[in-house]
């Protein structure tokens, strides 16, 4: 009789797997499937050691309460062919070393959360032209529910230590002009529409970001893609290539620029003081990538100058831990604690593709659908 491949599937509080669906109990047949809960890092250590499985399901829990996939890189039972990532981002393990060391083959799930994640980016774009976190922080604990109040901000100017913005005093209210003054802490408030997007990271997410930045906003997608320019039958909407992040004639135009990279060496502190300094004042940054593409200190200072009229992050350095507590004061950034695919639609989505997969390595003998290494 065969023994089934194994895949362990780690948990300490939470199950983030989709376990009921007829493809979970489709592949149990021909796979066991082990969830097993550990306490502690060392629980799981200890069980890589003494145990044989041939996959790897990571888990949420693994980074939240076990310390992290790359902890146990040299507790890896011999027998392991396979990590799954029932998510995008892989950068917690080096993906090369993985396969040259091990001959681990590394899949994630491809385009699949790519409509979740362009979701949240199309509200911190229109967030960041709106200034609608200021606009809902205002209304609700400030002005407390008192819509004329709350009108009072337009034509105001920043003051005191915290920088938060002022009313208009009487006497500049009597004569403020709206058409040229509809400015909240002497920042512009205007319309995301019609405007001009540059897109860093045309992956699959980049790619649907540029899309409802077209369809919805009616914007120029502009967009810088190492392996060259893509045709607008493919892309199903129109985009300008650029072949340089070096040129300045990339970041000129942009009103705003939406970062959707990974992490790497090369586009870690890709957003820093000299690539601001190329933009047009008052640019906006989005960031649903990674947290390490943007140097805060260049950003928290543009956003001082107003060379940056204001941000929507979901990612952030050291969010693990604790972002940069200069964050959570601003007025002018919308702030998110990365939930760019994190919907239950996802979770069942996910699964599907985990499983399948596993599926493509361990029964078809196929290398997986979505290997990333």
């Amino acid at each position: 009789m065969t023994t089934k491949p194994k895949c362990l599937i780690p948990y300490c509080n939470r199950h983030d797997a989709a376990d009921t669906i007829a493809e979970w109990r489709e592949l149990e047949t021909s796979m066991d499937l082990l969830k097993v809960r550990f306490n502690d890092p060392l629980d799981l250590e200890k069980y890589m050691r003494t145990s044989q499985f041939e996959a790897l399901w990571v888990t949420e829990d693994i980074f939240v309460f076990l310390g992290g996939l790359e902890r146990y890189y040299d507790h890896f039972p011999k027998t392991l062919r396979a990590i799954v990532v029932p998510w995008v981002g892989i950068d917690f393990i080096d993906k090369s070393k993985l396969k040259q060391e091990k001959n681990i083959v590394l899949c994630n799930i491809g385009p699949n959360a790519s409509e979740y994640v362009s979701e949240i980016a199309l509200h911190l774009t229109i967030s960041c032209f709106r200034l609608t976190s200021f606009w809902e922080h205002t209304f609700r604990s400030v002005e407390q529910g008192s819509v004329s109040r709350c009108r009072d901000y337009i034509g105001g100017k920043l003051e005191g230590a915290d920088k938060f913005p002022s009313k208009l005093d009487s006497e500049h209210a009597k004569s403020l002009n709206m058409a040229q003054d509809f400015v909240v802490g002497g920042k512009k408030v205007e319309s995301s529409g019609q405007k001009h997007a540059l897109v860093l990271g045309f992956g699959s997410i980049g790619q649907a970001i540029g899309k409802k930045l077209y369809n919805a906003l009616d914007m120029t997608v502009h967009y810088y893609k190492r392996s060259g320019p893509m045709s607008a039958e493919n892309l199903g909407y129109s985009a300008i290539f650029h072949d340089s992040l070096d040129d300045p004639e990339t970041w000129h135009d942009a009103d705003v620029i939406v970062l959707a990279l990974p992490s790497s060496e090369s586009t870690n502190d890709l957003i820093n003081e000299e690539t601001l300094a190329l933009c047009k004042d008052g640019v906006r940054i989005v960031n649903v990538g990674r947290g390490s593409c943007v140097d805060e200190d260049a950003l928290l200072k543009a956003l001082d100058t107003g060379r940056v009229t204001s941000a929507g992050l979901d990612v952030y350095r050291n969010e693990e831990t604790q972002i940069d507590g200069r964050f959570l004061n601003r007025w002018d950034v919308t702030l998110l604690p990365h939930i760019g695919s994190a919907v239950t639609d996802i979770i069942e989505k996910q699964t599907r593709v985990t499983l399948q997969n596993l599926e493509s390595i361990f029964l078809k003998n196929e290398g997986g659908v979505y290997p990333v290494n």
